[in-house]
This record gives C-alpha cells, sequence and structure tokens, in this order.
C-alpha cells in the first residue's frame, strides 16, 4: 500500500553541543528536508557551535523555539532536561542513557504532558551490521546471542554497564524481539575509577534465548562484536568495520566467508530519518522510545547489582575461571 503519510521539516533544537551534541547537529543540518534547526544551547558560554547552527542564550528560549529538542547533555542531567522539554509539550531525544537510574527515567516518563513523545538515542539498533541482522533474524527462533565491547570510553562518572552497556542490553531485547532477563554477573574496577571498569553479564530472552555481555573500557584494543545463533544460522557481526557472516548450522565453519550484504547509512543519519517519520505519524521497531531506554537502564542496574554482590575485586576473567572451578 503506498504512504500517503506528508513528510514534514520539523523545528529541531540540540541542547548540550559536547561530542555527541556536535554529531547530532551536523546530521541535523545535512537533512534540511526532514529537519530545521531552529537553535543550540549549552550551559557553557564557550561551547564549539557551528556557524549554521543559531545559539540562544537559555535553555527555555530552546524549548520555546523547538517541536522536537535532542537532549545531548552529560548523563547527570539528562532527568532535569528531558523532564522539562517534555513537562513543555515538546518531543524529546535523549542521548543514551535515559537517565542515570531507573527512578529518574520513570520520572521523565511521568512528567511528558499528553502529545510529548519520549525516544532515546540507542544508536546502535541502526549500526548497519544490526539493521541487517534484525532483518535476517526477524521470525526466526533465536537460540543465543552474544556481545563483546572492548576498548576505552569517555569518562562521564559511571560504570561501564550504565555507560555503554545500555546499547547492547537494549539490542538484545531488539534482535530477540522480546523481554531480557539478566541472570548474573561479575566485574570490577580499577583503583580511582566511577564504577565498574570490567562487567561479564548473563541474561537470557523471554523467547528462551541464552546471552552473555562482555565489557571492559581499559582494554586497549577497541572491539565491538555481536553473534547470534538461530535454529538455522550462526551469524557474527563486526560492528566497528561494518562486516556480516553467517554458517549454516551443524556445518564447519568455512575458511572465507562472503560479508552478507548491509546498508550504507550512517547510524546517527538514519536514526535521525527515523525520528523524522516517527513524528510524521510512521510506526517501526527501530527507533527506541522511552520505555525501551527505561527497561536498559533496569537491565544495567541489575547487572550492577550482581557486581557489586560479587566476592572479592578481582577481573572478570579471574572470576570467571573461579566460578568454573568451583
Amino acid at each position: 500500500m503506498r504512504d500517503t503519510l506528508v513528510k514534514k521539516r520539523h523545528k529541531v533544537a540540540v541542547v548540550g553541543l559536547g561530542v555527541m551534541g556536535l554529531r547530532h547537529l551536523r546530521v541535523l543540518l545535512g537533512l534540511e528536508q526532514r529537519f530545521e534547526v531552529v537553535v543550540t544551547y549549552d550551559v557553557r558560554p564557550d561551547a564549539p557551535t557551528p556557524a549554521a547552527a543559531p545559539r540562544f542564550g537559555s535553555e527555555d528560549e530552546a524549548v520555546a523555539c523547538a517541536e522536537v529538542l535532542v537532549v545531548a547533555t552529560p548523563i547527570a542531567s539528562h532527568a532535569e532536561v528531558a523532564g522539562r522539554v517534555l513537562a513543555a509539550g515538546r518531543h524529546a531525544l535523549v542521548e543514551k542513557p535515559l537517565c542515570a537510574t531507573s527512578d529518574e527515567a520513570r520520572a521523565v516518563i511521568a512528567a511528558a504532558r499528553a502529545g510529548a513523545r519520549l525516544f532515546v538515542g540507542h544508536s546502535e539498533r541502526f549500526n548497519p551490521v544490526v539493521r541487517a541482522l534484525a532483518n535476517l533474524v526477524r521470525g526466526d527462533d533465536v537460540r543465543a546471542i552474544e556481545f563483546e565491547r572492548l576498548g576505552p570510553s569517555r569518562p562521564c562518572g559511571h560504570g561501564v554497564l550504565v555507560n555503554v552497556g545500555v546499547h547492547d542490553l537494549d539490542l538484545a531485547a531488539y534482535l530477540a524481539g522480546g523481554g531480557v532477563a539478566v541472570r548474573g554477573a561479575t566485574g570490577s574496577r580499577a583503583s580511582g575509577s566511577s564504577g565498574e571498569d570490567f562487567a561479564d553479564v548473563a541474561f537470557s530472552t523471554a523467547g528462551g534465548a541464552a546471552g552473555r555481555l562482555t565489557l571492559d573500557r581499559t582494554s586497549p584494543a577497541r572491539r565491538r562484536s555481536v553473534a547470534v545463533t538461530t535454529s538455522q544460522w550462526h551469524y557474527e557481526g563486526d560492528l566497528l568495520a561494518h562486516r556480516l557472516v553467517r554458517t549454516a548450522r551443524g556445518k564447519a565453519r568455512a575458511q572465507a566467508l562472503a560479508p552478507l550484504p548491509i546498508p550504507a547509512d550512517e547510524p546517527l543519519v538514519a536514526q535521525a530519518l527515523a525520528l523524522a517519520d516517527a513524528l510524521d505519524g510512521r510506526t517501526g521497531r527501530d527507533l527506541a522510545t522511552g520505555l525501551d531506554g527505561l527497561r536498559a537502564v533496569e537491565l544495567a542496574e541489575r547487572a550492577v547489582a550482581f557486581c557489586a554482590a560479587s566476592p572479592g575485586a578481582l577481573p572478570v576473567a579471574e572470576k570467571l575461571s573461579l566460578d568454573v572451578a568451583r
């Protein structure tokens, strides 16, 4: 059936002009047919602002001028900023995690006036590998799913689970098509760190798939991978190199596998287009909602609690070897 919904040009503001805020701003300025960047704002007077983006002196001015606001402020301020945006009846796309805690996330969701919509920047859903994988496994029986995320991340005052682990916990539900439950976790932190630097999480999905997530933000080498096993196939994806291969279940892995075709869109561009479509009234499962963001934070908190209860302060690999030896 032909799509008869009109594609509108939405007035957008970007609040927070750090690394992610500037990335969002670059993308939105490049999508002139779908967005009009009417204002930017940052509490820092010296924050860089591209010449093409108007800069206002207060958050209230930004809220008053825009239809939708991208909230890319530090994690600790997400709850206050997003809450004010939604209470004013404006739509919001909040960078992940939705909030620092699940209690804050629930308060933000409750603050929204009627008609105001909340989305979360779980942009890994729009990684080309994930987009291809989501289409390939949709309707199949996912038996196992595994994520690995290694390498430095920007300091944020939070542990690796809340800071970046929410991405993969959200992807587990997205790819498996159902709820996720954390079954256990071990982790530790380096001296002086805020929160855990290492984490190894066991989880399961509502469909019965077993899952594992490994995080290490002290690793000098960067690695982001996903492996999904279904009733018919085993998929391996490199989220940095944008490469996805598959092997038939029950067959030996070939020496050289031709990569599967994947989309070429930049993740933030694809996410911004999905946001515009959602505001136009189109529906889809790709853009993360406020409830998706809340669930990811809840899962991260559950894993943090397991890590806090685990004995000692050994690195993850040593803890796992001890667990196996028992």
